[in-house]
């Protein structure tokens, strides 16, 4: 058995009469005094709570009568001990905000640490061995799913029944496309995906685009109102920027585009407009499958990179890197475009600490851009991901009292009360109720009006299983937000805003010859790369690589027009 990390809860199991919004117990016997929301263990929970945090609970201003909010509700009069996979093991369960949730539903966490480095081989390892916590949380991407469905198929995991009695569950359940599309095997749901809760005009797309220096923009005399620009603009003003080097760089040490290492190079290229899908395989004309990389698009994306690379818009070191330097120069100064996942909560950690580091002055300086695609110049592109991010797999040792109270927990932290927990913490303590969907965070706020969370440096990510928590919400440092105003009034009113769909059914595909072989894209991207750092014919030389591929890439698309209609 490996070493688990134990949180040590202290649990008061003759005191669980927890109140509901509407004032009933959890026993289901009459309600007492409703001026006491818990019993003396909750009280004291909540007391205990209060010091820690450095505030006091507040009393309630009359707007909303409800003594009980906050606390779940149900039978958790015994005790339960639950192991589970988590990120960040050293940083969780440790608040007063952890302990009031265990001391709630009277459970206890056995922790088993992972990294981003070793996660996907510990659980490949837990598997094999048989050797699963209660709770399996993973990285689960969609290219693993004939993995876990082998997993499944060999009776790894327990079934996830009726979820008809957690109505919260049974919601994110129904709008959750990978829960059917991935998880379930043989007509039964082995998988619990985290919805990612995104608004439905967003169609989870993710953020693949730039951000951008827009103070060096605005010296130059070349920034445009709302941040939109062509990609004749953008080698515009790289040209501008290199040869007049705002940033006191000196010559030769100012770059136009980098980007995260996993976006280079194929990111470049998903978000331009010669397509309208980048399927890793895709039907040509006679309606046979072929992958994407033979196609006319692929081959006019191909030469736009090389031209960007080529013509040194995009830095000559990006080819070999390995780590964070894309970013590094970007933050440094030296970089005037930077490509990766930058998302509205990217640019609001981002704001910060360029802020506090010198780096800007304000968050104007720096700003997401929207680029028109090169063939109309006027289509703006994103690209669709899974609805969810983690996957929980419960083991086939879980017991019914363990796996009901599993659900329990995850019906509530989906419920607005566990969101309202999620976002902020103890009911009273560090957030009042002020509507049944909006809260008052209780916390003193720093000089920049951002809120001083007592559970700065924490990690919750036994939470995060049932689902993500929307944002932006009463907790969001709202700079990043604010910066996107523009790109969201043009995402949901441009007729010119495109999302490249994910096609579910091929990604999910499990034919063997496709789980092995997929679309080559590591071969795929490598080729790439050996095409930008030459200043040979990209025609020709992808019309050889092509040819070397074909005996490979033949026998998965046979197997895909015979399977996959």
């Amino acid at each position: 058995m490996k070493k688990r990390l134990l949180i040590i809860v202290s649990l008061a199991v003759a005191s669980v009469m927890l109140f509901s919004a509407c004032g009933a117990n959890n026993s289901g016997a009459a309600p007492s005094d409703p001026v006491v929301a818990a019993s003396d263990g909750n009280a004291a929970a909540s007391e205990s709570a209060a010091a820690d945090s450095g505030g006091e609970a507040a009393a309630s201003d009359g707007q909303y009568e409800n003594p009980g909010y906050g606390y779940p509700v149900g039978d958790f009069s015994e005790p339960v001990t639950i192991s589970m996979t988590v990120l960040d093991a050293e940083k969780t369960g440790n608040t007063a905000r952890d302990k009031w949730l265990f001391d709630q539903f009277n459970i206890k966490f056995e922790l088993i640490p992972v990294t981003w480095g070793d996660w996907l081989e510990k659980v490949r390892v837990m598997v094999a061995g048989d050797d699963i916590p209660d709770i399996l949380w993973w990285d689960m991407k969609i290219n693993h799913t004939a993995e876990f469905r082998s997993w499944a198929q060999a009776g790894a995991f327990r079934e996830i029944g009726d979820t008809a009695a957690y109505p919260n569950l049974q919601a994110l359940r129904e709008k959750t496309v990978s829960m059917e599309k991935m998880l379930t095997v043989d007509g039964k749901l082995y998988g619990w995906s985290a919805n990612r809760n995104n608004p439905d005009w967003l169609d989870n797309a993710y953020y693949p685009m730039f951000a951008y220096r827009r103070d060096w923009a605005q010296a130059l005399n070349m920034y445009k109102e709302g941040d939109q620009y062509t990609w004749a603009e953008v080698l515009a003003m790289i040209d501008a920027v290199k040869q007049q080097d705002p940033n006191g760089n000196g010559a030769g040490n100012t770059f136009g585009m980098v980007s995260e290492t996993w976006a280079f190079p194929g990111v470049y290229m998903s978000i331009l407009d010669y397509s309208e899908t980048q399927d890793s395989y895709v039907k040509d004309a006679s309606g046979k499958y072929t992958p994407y990389f033979t196609t006319d698009a692929f081959r006019q994306e191909l030469k736009f990179l090389a031209d960007l690379y080529r013509g040194g818009y995009i830095w000559k070191d990006q080819i070999a890197i390995s780590g964070s330097e894309g970013l590094d120069n970007f933050k440094a100064g030296r970089a005037f475009m930077y490509l990766g996942n930058n998302s509205p909560d990217w640019f609001s950690g981002q704001y910060a600490s360029w802020v506090e580091t010198g780096s800007i002055d304000s968050p104007d300086a720096l700003a997401p851009m929207i680029i028109f695609g090169p063939v109309t110049n006027t289509r703006f592109t994103l690209v669709q991901t899974e609805d969810y991010w983690t996957v929980a797999n419960f083991s086939h040792n879980v017991d019914d009292k363990k796996y009901e109270r599993i659900l329990q927990l995850w019906d509530w932290y989906a419920s607005e009360d566990g969101r309202a927990y999620r976002v902020s913490g103890i009911p009273g303590v560090d957030y009042e109720r002020v509507s049944d969907t909006d809260i008052n965070i209780l916390w003193t706020k720093t000089a920049d009006g951002l809120y001083d969370s007592p559970y700065r440096d924490t990690a919750n990510n036994f939470a995060t299983p049932p689902c993500l928590v929307p944002s932006p919400n009463e907790g969001t440092n709202m700079t990043g937000y604010n910066a996107f105003e523009k790109i969201f009034e043009f995402i949901q009113t441009s007729p010119d805003y495109f999302v490249r769909p994910l096609n579910w059914d091929l990604n999910t595909f499990n034919g063997e010859q496709f789980s092995q072989y997929g679309s080559f894209s590591s071969e795929r991207d490598e080729f790439i790369k050996t095409v930008l750092a030459s200043s040979d014919d990209v025609d020709s030389m992808l019309d050889q690589w092509l040819g070397e591929m074909a005996p490979k890439w033949g026998p998965v698309a046979a197997e895909l027009d015979e399977q996959l209609k």
